[in-house]
């Protein structure tokens, strides 16, 4: 039972999977991959009517009013100097993530730390359509008591000394764009920190397989909800940190020979950390 729980209450299924730029990044007007005042001098150059070289006109009105002007190059100082951010649509922001993680995968050693840190209610279980209490609070400290232990890998250049891929190992490295409700991005250090808040989503768990399972899962459902990634990707483009958390309230009903027909409803708030070191 503890690895089917364990196996059910990771954040996986919400994921599927340098610091130089977001994708078509407002202030990079000369697009090489960097806001500082390169791109401030070429913006009061178009706005007194020269025309600078590999200017991108559609990144440069910074403000958002319908004019290219010195207001304009000003704000662009101010992200160059960490007083202001760049903006970035969601897709942006989730592109950047997605390639931090490849790249940082990808280095010639990385080394990952993933911790697990989980709290657990048990709402209600029912043995034969009776409400057992008792029963729920054995189940509730036999899940409380469950120790998760640090997860530790080595990647050199993608993959492990014995031939796997980071990829491999995880469930997923990606976040999937259509999952993401709303992003966020704030300077930090030399680097930036990311946070997606997540879509609340259900899912059925019912046909997932687990031979070590005695028992017959009749149906089992999971909602995800208040799920939130942060992200600290440092000056060059690589992950440091990952947050992952969520609030699961998950409802499964059990049976088997010779036993009572269980029904069990309880809730978790789960908190994944992946630490990267280089």
């Amino acid at each position: 039972m503890k690895k089917l729980f364990c196996v059910m209450l990771t954040l996986g299924i919400l994921l599927t999977s340098t610091v130089t730029a977001f994708a078509a990044t407002k202030g990079d007007v000369n697009s090489d991959g960097n806001v500082n005042s390169s791109d401030a001098l070429a913006i009061l150059q178009y706005s007194v009517g020269s025309n600078p070289k590999n200017f991108n006109k559609n990144v440069a009105d910074m403000n958002d009013d319908g004019k290219i002007n010195s207001s304009d190059a000003l704000a662009v100082l101010r992200v160059s100097v960490g007083l202001d951010t760049p903006s970035a649509n969601n897709e942006d922001l989730v592109k950047l993530y997605n390639d931090s993680i490849k790249k940082s995968y990808n280095q010639s050693v990385c080394r990952l730390v993933i911790s697990t840190d989980e709290a657990v209610t048990v709402n209600k279980l029912l043995m034969d359509g009776v409400e057992n209490p008792e029963m729920a609070d054995l189940f509730g400290d036999i899940i409380a008591s469950t120790e998760y232990e640090d997860e530790k890998y080595v990647f050199f250049k993608g993959k492990t000394l014995d031939g796997q891929k980071a990829e491999e190992i995880l469930s997923s490295t990606e976040i999937v764009p259509n999952k993401v409700e709303s992003a966020t991005s704030v300077k930090y250090g030399d680097g930036y920190k990311l946070t997606f808040n997540l879509f609340s989503e259900t899912v059925s768990l019912t046909d997932e397989e687990d031979a070590s399972f005695p028992l017959n899962v009749e149906y089992c459902t999971a909602e995800y909800t208040d799920a939130r990634i942060t992200a600290v990707i440092d000056g060059k483009g690589r992950i440091s940190n990952i947050e992952l958390s969520v609030h699961i309230n998950m409802e499964m009903s059990t049976s088997g020979e010779s036993v009572s027909t269980t029904y069990i409803d309880y809730s978790a708030d789960e908190t994944i950390t992946y630490k990267f070191s280089y």
